[in-house]
C-alpha cells in the first residue's frame, strides 16, 4: 500500500454524507471479504451504488478509502461502575462495539499480519486506549489485584475471542458474536481474567 496521501473531501450536506458513510461501509465490507489488494474502487462504487468519480470524490485513492476506516471506538458506556458485577457489564458493552465492527477487524487483519505500519499503528494504539479505559472502569469499582495485569489479561482474551470469531465466521461473526449464548460467554471469559470465576466453574 502507498503511505502519501491526498487531500480527502468531508462532506457538507445530509446526502453527501450519508453517500460517504455508504461507500465507506461498502469499503468496510469489500476489505473484509477480498483484502485490500482484491478489492478495486469500482467494485466498492458498484457496491455502494455510486459512480467511480464519486468514491474517488471522498477518497483520492483506495489506501485514502481504508485509511478513514481506521477509526478507534466511542464505546457507549453507561455511568461508571460501582462494583465489579458493574464492571462487568460495561465491559460487556465494550465488546460489543467490537462484535458490531467485526468487518472492520477483519479488514485489518490482512495488512496488520504483512506488517502495513498504518494498520500496525492502529492496533496498537487502540490496544493502548483500551488498556487505559479498563483501568478506569475497575478502579472505582472496586478492584483489588493488578489493574495493568487486568487490563492486559481482558486485551488479550477477548482479542483472542474476537479474531477466532472473524477467522471462523467471516462476516458473519458481529451475528454470532451477538447471540445470547456467545455474549453469556463473553461475560465469563470477563469474570475469569477479573478473577470473579473459579477454575471449576469454567
Amino acid at each position: 500500500m502507498a503511505n502519501q496521501l491526498r487531500q480527502a473531501r468531508q462532506p457538507r450536506t445530509p446526502e453527501a454524507t450519508a453517500t460517504r458513510n455508504r461507500i465507506l461501509q461498502a469499503a468496510r465490507e469489500l476489505f473484509a471479504e477480498r483484502g485490500f489488494d482484491g478489492t478495486s474502487i469500482r467494485m466498492v462504487a458498484s457496491r455502494a451504488g455510486v459512480s467511480d468519480p464519486a468514491v474517488h470524490y471522498y477518497f483520492p485513492g483506495k489506501y485514502d478509502l481504508f485509511r478513514a476506516l481506521m477509526v478507534q471506538p466511542e464505546y457507549p458506556l453507561p455511568p461508571r461502575a460501582r462494583t465489579l458485577d458493574e464492571a462487568v457489564n460495561v465491559l460487556t458493552v465494550m465488546f460489543d462495539w467490537w462484535a458490531d465492527n467485526a468487518a472492520l477487524v477483519r479488514a485489518m487483519l490482512e495488512p496488520q499480519l504483512r506488517g502495513d505500519l498504518e494498520a500496525l499503528s492502529y492496533l496498537r494504539d487502540g490496544e493502548a486506549r483500551y488498556r487505559d479505559e479498563v483501568e478506569r472502569i475497575l478502579g472505582p469499582a472496586g478492584y483489588q489485584g493488578d489493574l495493568q495485569a487486568a487490563a492486559d489479561r481482558l486485551f488479550h482474551t477477548l482479542s483472542g475471542v474476537l479474531w477466532d470469531a472473524v477467522m471462523t465466521y467471516g462476516n458473519a461473526a458481529g451475528e454470532v458474536l451477538r447471540q445470547p449464548v456467545f455474549r453469556e460467554r463473553v461475560r465469563l471469559f470477563i469474570r475469569c481474567a477479573l478473577g470473579m470465576e473459579a477454575a471449576s466453574e469454567t
